[in-house]
């Protein structure tokens, strides 16, 4: 580093670039870390903070911390649309409809929207509605407010023993 140093440096700023080049000296080489599936585990959380990743939880298996950073850029394209909305959810496996004020009959109140949620044989427990309810906010248009959410547990079906098991359950939550 002393090399880029002017000709008129004191010997202060030359040994503080010796002692500074050798502490900058990194263990990996920094061209690996701009690669999504080459780069060390521990280095995806910069990643996910580079790439603006809405929702991001280290305790997540490496392969889908990837897989959220791979899709960020994406999902900032259609984010506060629908599809921002839908796209979220189905990476946790649900399906929703999103019906917003002016397609509800009766015409709903302005600015508004109600999201059916299909949980696809998922549990629903406190957790879930919770990391529901904090996707749908990131992924929404920030015009809209939601004012109901209906969640589906679909029925599973067990047609291996030519018996058929039903179950299904809906709840719908008001926005206080």
């Amino acid at each position: 580093m002393s090399n880029l140093l002017p000709p008129n440096s004191t010997l202060f700023e030359r040994n503080l670039s010796d002692i500074s080049s050798k502490n900058m000296a990194l263990p990996i080489n920094i061209r690996s870390i701009s690669h999504i599936d080459n780069v060390p585990d521990q280095f995806l959380s910069f990643l996910a903070w580079q790439y603006s990743v809405d929702s991001w939880d280290n305790n997540w298996q490496p392969s889908l911390k990837r897989e959220r950073v791979k899709k960020s850029f994406g999902q900032h394209r259609v984010k506060g649309t629908r599809a921002a909305v839908r796209n979220v959810l189905a990476q946790f496996g649900y399906t929703c409809t999103f019906t917003e004020w002016f397609d509800m009959n009766p015409i709903g109140e302005p600015g508004t929207f109600k999201l059916e949620l299909d949980l696809n044989g998922t549990e629903l427990n406190e957790d879930t509605y919770i990391e529901v309810n904090r996707l749908v906010k990131d992924a929404k248009p920030a015009s809209r407010h939601m004012t109901n959410l209906i969640i589906n547990v679909l029925p599973l079906c067990i047609p291996r023993y030519a018996v058929g098991v039903h179950s299904a359950e809906t709840v719908t939550i008001y926005a206080g």
